[in-house]
């Protein structure tokens, strides 16, 4: 008699789970970039969620919520980097100054990079759970629920973490916006 070959969990999770990030990979990725602002960290913080998200996958709901169970690792994995090290911006305020500013001359695209710049510099100094809000709202359409999910917070306090966000860009941008 010859025994059957055995099957571990993750053997048959592993085609699902890659599945699952083919489909979500590349805006987790992009999510990440935008929370990190280098490649080298978004790369890092992509591949831990990676590792911690097919860990825990055997364990997961099938009726879960993939997209948003992601989007919370990236989030929780961010969030725990930054208050573990501190908020570290790989460059700093006078070494960013020092570079040369591009050279064109066309005067409305110079105003559209620095109203730009200013806004991102804005994203940068909000707290972690905002900047999470405002980025995952904004910029990957989650909804307020995958949102909260994402915070481990209820809808009306994910609402809360964008309406804050958006409300320090507004007064950060002042009469900018026009």
């Amino acid at each position: 008699m010859v025994d059957a070959p055995m099957t571990t969990p993750a053997a048959v999770a592993r085609p699902i789970f890659t599945e699952l990030l083919e489909r979500h990979g590349p805006e987790l990725h992009r999510f990440a970039l935008r929370l990190c602002r280098n490649a080298a960290d978004a790369d890092d913080l992509y591949q831990e969620m990676a590792l911690k998200a097919y860990r825990a996958f055997g364990r997961l709901d099938p009726d879960a919520n993939y997209r948003a169970w992601l989007y919370r690792i990236v989030s929780n994995t961010y969030l725990s980097d930054r208050r573990k090290y501190g908020r570290i911006d790989p460059l700093g305020d006078d070494a960013a100054a020092a570079l040369p500013a591009p050279q064109h001359d066309e005067a409305d695209r110079l105003d559209a990079r620095e109203l730009l710049g200013a806004v991102d510099r804005l994203v940068q100094r909000l707290p972690p759970k905002q900047r999470v809000a405002l980025i995952g709202r904004k910029y990957h359409d989650l909804s307020y629920a995958e949102l909260a999910a994402v915070l481990g917070s209820s809808e009306e306090a994910a609402r809360a973490n964008v309406y804050e966000a958006l409300r320090k860009l507004r007064a950060g941008l002042g009469d900018r916006l026009g």
